[in-house]
C-alpha cells in the first residue's frame, strides 16, 4: 500500500496535481494500467473516466456480457470485470496492446474463463460475432478514430445489444448535423489513429461528428440516449479532462427508452 501511494503521489507531481487534489479512485488500486499504455493514463483522467463510463453503469455491467470495441489495453473491459461483468470480450487493432491487457487480467488474477482479447480489425471481427451475445457495447475513444460512422454503427446495431456506452470527442463549432474530417498523424506506438490511409500510410481520416449528427445517427437506429453530465460530476479539478470541461468530447449511454439531452 506505501509503494502504491508513494507512485500516485510521484505521478500527481508529475502532472501537477497536489495531494489534496487528486481524488482517489479505482486505477489506483491497479497501477499497472498507469504504465500500459501512454495514452491519456494519468489518474484524474483514468479515475474520472473510471466513473463516469463504468461506475455510473453499473447495472448494465454487473452480470453481463459486454463487447469492448477497441480495447487497448484492455483498461475497460478489466473495469467490467472488476464491476461484475459476466464475460468480456475486448477487440484491438494493435497486438501488443492486446498482449498488454492478458497480461494484467492474469496479473490482477481475472479468471481467464471471463474474458477474450481479439487481436483485429474491429469492422472486420464484428461480422464474425454472433447477434444476441453480448447486452453491453463499449465504445470508448473510437468513434472519432474513423471515418466509417454509420458502418460502425450498423454493425454494433446488428448484435441487437440492449445498450451500448459511448465515449467520443465530438464537433462543439457549429448546431449543424455535420462530421468534420481530418488527417491525424499515426505516431507508429499505441496512440493516435488507428491506421494510415492507403497511399498515406502516415496519417488515417478521422471525423468529429457534431452533437447534432451524433444525436440523428443513434436515433437513425432506433436508440434513445442519455448524456453523462461532466460538469455535475463534482470534479474539482479539471486538469487532464480539458477536453470533456470545454463539451469537446461526451459520453452516453444508447438504448431502449426516452431520449435525455444534455443541458
Amino acid at each position: 500500500m506505501a509503494g502504491r501511494n508513494q507512485w500516485l503521489r510521484r505521478a500527481s507531481e508529475k502532472m501537477g496535481l497536489t495531494r489534496n487534489e487528486a481524488r482517489p479512485g479505482f486505477f489506483d488500486q491497479y497501477p499497472r494500467f498507469y504504465s500500459t499504455s501512454t495514452v491519456n493514463a494519468g489518474p484524474e483522467r483514468l479515475n474520472e473516466r473510471y466513473r463516469a463510463l463504468i461506475g455510473s453503469n453499473e447495472l448494465l455491467i454487473r452480470d453481463k456480457t459486454v463487447l469492448d470495441l477497441a480495447s487497448h489495453d484492455g483498461r475497460w473491459s478489466f473495469a467490467a470485470l472488476k464491476a461484475g461483468a459476466r464475460h468480456v470480450t475486448g477487440i484491438e487493432g494493435r497486438s501488443p496492446l492486446v498482449e498488454f491487457a492478458m497480461a494484467t487480467a492474469q496479473a490482477y488474477e481475472i479468471g481467464a474463463d471471463r474474458y477474450r482479447f481479439i487481436a483485429g480489425d474491429v469492422f472486420e471481427q464484428l461480422d464474425k460475432l454472433q447477434t444476441n451475445s453480448f447486452d453491453t457495447v463499449f465504445c470508448f475513444g473510437f468513434l472519432y478514430h474513423t471515418p466509417h460512422h454509420m458502418l460502425l454503427l450498423t454493425k454494433i446495431a446488428q448484435l441487437n445489444p440492449k445498450h451500448l456506452i459511448l465515449d467520443t470527442a465530438i464537433d462543439p463549432s457549429t448546431t449543424d448535423c455535420v462530421v468534420r474530417l481530418a488527417k491525424e498523424e499515426v505516431t507508429g506506438g499505441d496512440g493516435g489513429a488507428i491506421a494510415g490511409q492507403p497511399g498515406d500510410p502516415l496519417h488515417a481520416l478521422v471525423g468529429r461528428p457534431s452533437r447534432s449528427a451524433l444525436e440523428l445517427m443513434l436515433t437513425s437506429f432506433g436508440w434513445s440516449f442519455s448524456y453523462y453530465d461532466w460538469h455535475r460530476a463534482g470534479i474539482k479539478t479539471w486538469r487532464g479532462l480539458d477536453d470533456y470541461r470545454g463539451n469537446r468530447r461526451v459520453s452516453l449511454v444508447a438504448s431502449l427508452g426516452s431520449s435525455k439531452a444534455a443541458p
